[in-house]
């Protein structure tokens, strides 16, 4: 769920000191946070700031009755300021566990901030488009790289890892450091059974079994014939270009309530100039995005004709 009413999340950082960070939803106008203003309603926050709670949970450790709980709990949920974590069943019911989703919320008096020290430009689109993981201050998911060493069906290794860097840089812009290592190769996805989770599959079917697997599921596939050496749009039109890529968003095929996000070239070129596109360009290349699912093909480009790929360009978007 995205914060509603203009606010936006943002990154205070100490750069003084420790170098810790915190994430904290912002607006201009106080009337935006009011459910918190309650005395119920910032006793709940307090609680869940502490750790994810049941309403059941709430309602017994603040001595409220249910009904109170469940009427603040969704005044604040509306607000942006909490989430549902997950749904489980209890005794034939549904019982849904809560988290916040800031580390605070901040009024501004104005958007012109008074520090003279450079600070990253924000990237709402990028942020939009990755919501799903970077939305709670933590990496909530797995980036999927395809394995090294020969694998899956075609006994391939995979070459273009190591451009997942470039992402991991984008995300920990938002993100805190995390505590679980953040990449998984494929094989090993597959192995700890880990489908079932928000992914960033980067590498194109050659490489990647699981981008191989989720293919069929894209708007935009790649052709098996030729071994994927062709990407196929809606209307059945051909790209062929080494050079051409599918960055997608849909929903995980394993588990719907998840999404899977793919970053695939028909060569690690094409992966490389997909993983430029959605970090370096993102504010232009996802200039339409609002939410959901999409698709887009991308060719890469040399500008400065050294021979490596260094931008993109959006041939095609659903």
């Amino acid at each position: 769920m995205l914060p509603i009413h203009g606010v936006k999340l943002k990154v205070l950082v100490d750069t003084e000191d420790t170098g810790t960070s915190k994430t904290v939803l912002s607006s201009t106008s106080p009337d935006t946070f009011r459910p918190a203003f309650s005395r119920v309603g910032w006793s709940i926050l307090r609680l869940i700031a502490k750790k994810p709670s049941y309403p059941a949970e709430i309602a017994r450790e603040l001595n409220i009755h249910h009904q109170t709980a469940y009427y603040h709990i969704h005044r604040l949920e509306r607000a942006g300021l909490i989430k549902k974590q997950r749904t489980t069943e209890v005794r034939g019911g549904k019982a849904v566990l809560y988290r916040v989703v800031s580390d605070g919320c901040a009024v501004e008096f104005s958007e012109q901030g008074t520090s003279k020290k450079k600070i990253r430009a924000a990237r709402p689109k990028f942020l939009s488009f990755f919501n799903e993981f970077v939305g709670s201050g933590d990496l909530e998911g797995w980036i999927v790289v395809g394995s090294p060493v020969p694998h899956g069906k075609n006994n391939t290794q995979a070459r273009d890892g190591h451009y997942a860097v470039q992402l991991g840089f984008a995300l920990g812009q938002h993100v805190a450091l995390p505590q679980k290592f953040p990449v998984k190769l494929d094989v090993d996805v597959k192995a700890e059974r880990l489908e079932q989770s928000n992914m960033v599959l980067v590498g194109g079917p050659r490489t990647n079994i699981l981008t191989e697997e989720i293919n069929k599921s894209l708007p935009f596939r790649f052709e098996q014939e030729g071994f994927w050496n062709s990407i196929v749009d809606d209307s059945g039109k051909k790209y062929t270009s080494e050079y051409d890529s599918i960055v997608a968003k849909v929903k995980n095929p394993w588990d719907r309530t998840k999404v899977c996000v793919v970053v695939a070239g028909i060569s690690g070129a094409g992966t490389k100039a997909g993983i430029i596109a959605i970090t370096n360009q993102s504010e232009s290349i996802l200039s339409e995005y609002t939410s959901g699912e999409t698709a887009l093909i991308l060719r890469g480009r040399d500008r400065d004709g050294d021979g490596k790929v260094d931008s993109a360009e959006l041939l095609k978007q659903l």
